[in-house]
């Protein structure tokens, strides 16, 4: 297992905090810290567990991107949800990438937003790792 960069973890900080309270603040909470003191096991069961997130924010983004007007009629609720559930799928994605480059996995941000495309089933890049930069 690697250490995770402290630029990587600010990164992380961001893009959680702007998915938790709207605000894109670098401030980097205690837990972000203690990636870098996972145990194998822990970092096992948090990967486990955010790729199975990221497939459900996928699924749950397709829905309202092709029955959006059908699920939620009033478009400025639905556009609403739709910035809430990208937010949320950038901060899970780029917390997926730092668990892998915790586990020690040399991966580009690229070749990382390749691979969730492939684990979640989307015909695109959908990590926005490689266009959101900070």
């Amino acid at each position: 297992m690697k250490e995770v960069p402290e630029e990587v973890l600010r990164k992380l900080a961001s893009y959680y905090n702007l998915f938790k309270h709207g605000d894109s603040s670098e401030v980097i909470p205690p837990w972000i810290h203690n990636i870098n003191n996972m145990t194998k096991m822990d970092l096992e069961y948090e990967t486990r567990d955010a790729i199975r997130t990221c497939r459900d924010l996928r699924r749950k983004i397709n829905d309202l991107e092709y029955e959006g007007e059908r699920l939620i009629p009033v478009k400025s609720k639905r556009d609403k949800l739709m910035q809430d559930l990208q937010r949320e799928w950038t901060y899970m994605s780029y917390y997926l990438y730092t668990l892998f480059l915790h586990s020690g996995v040399e991966v580009s941000e690229e070749d990382f937003d390749e691979f969730l495309r492939e684990e979640t089933g989307s015909r695109s890049h959908i990590t926005n790792l490689s266009s959101a930069r900070r």
